[in-house]
């Protein structure tokens, strides 16, 4: 007999109407003004149930969808906005719309610097200074 890991049930299950009602206010900023609690009772169960649900993959891909739709919805106008305040003289704002266009790129330069490890013994290291100093000393006879 085939068994499906409760992931793969979660997957295949279809939001129930509370569910979705649940997804829509949870995908607005700020939950639309609700607590967690208002949205379960909206929603007709419990914060205990809602909770699950939040906890669950498909749930909160549901959510992040809903979110993205909500974004893109909105692009076009913040888009115009940006726009409209760079020809207005904004180089900010020109400089936003340069680089959503693929147009301008931010640089970083990063350099990379090495430090040697020294592997010696601090004895081999006070051995060396010490030779040092007494190369140092011939020089000032």
């Amino acid at each position: 007999m085939f068994t499906e890991n409760p992931n793969q049930l979660i997957r295949r299950r279809q939001f129930s109407f509370e569910m979705l009602q649940a997804i829509e206010l949870l995908s607005l900023p700020n939950k639309g003004g609700h607590t967690l609690k208002e949205i379960a009772d909206i929603c007709g169960v419990n914060e205990k149930t809602l909770r699950r649900w939040r906890a669950e993959e498909n749930f909160q891909k549901e959510i992040q969808k809903r979110v993205l739709q909500s974004v893109n919805e909105m692009l076009a106008d913040v888009m115009d906005a940006t726009v409209a305040r760079a020809v207005d003289g904004s180089g900010k704002h020109a400089e936003l719309v340069l680089k959503s266009l693929g147009i301008l790129k931010d640089q970083h330069n990063i350099v990379a610097t090495q430090v040697a490890e020294d592997y010696r013994s601090n004895e081999a290291i006070e051995r060396e200074i010490e030779e040092l100093k007494r190369e140092l000393a011939k020089f000032d006879e």
